[in-house]
């Protein structure tokens, strides 16, 4: 025992330089990388967390597209609607009519779709948290 705590003695540098490699050793391969959440910045998330938030969001933006193309087809069918009044100079109430039921259903089925696409979304599980 005396003889071990000697070698011990006579080379700690040796033995505090291969510790400090262990750990570090230890922490290389043991811990992943993990960078600031995008929704929610104090929590770190992993690589894999980090895609899961990425697709969502990329959908979320989807989601918000369609519906600003569904809002810009409307007004263009009201402009055409304008423009052929403005060209012809007679006010078809049949046409004005049947503009502004197309308008409303066109309104009603693109809400509802967008309603169930974020309650779809909303339905998606949160990406996982890493045990603490």
């Amino acid at each position: 025992m005396l003889k071990l705590l000697k070698l011990c003695n006579d080379n700690h540098w040796y033995l505090i330089a291969a510790a400090i490699a262990g750990v570090g050793l230890v922490w290389l391969y043991g811990c992943q990388s993990t960078v600031p959440s995008i929704t929610d910045p104090s929590r770190k998330i992993t690589r894999a967390e980090l895609q899961l938030e990425g697709d969502y969001l990329i959908g979320q933006m989807r989601v918000k597209m369609e519906d600003l193309d569904n809002q810009d087809a409307i007004k263009q069918l009201l402009i055409d609607q304008a423009a052929i009044f403005g060209q012809t100079g007679t006010f078809n109430p049949a046409g004005l009519l049947n503009t502004g039921v197309a308008i409303g259903a066109i309104a009603f089925g693109l809400d509802r779709n967008r309603k169930y696409k974020i309650a779809a979304a909303a339905a998606e599980p949160p990406p996982a948290q890493p045990p603490a």
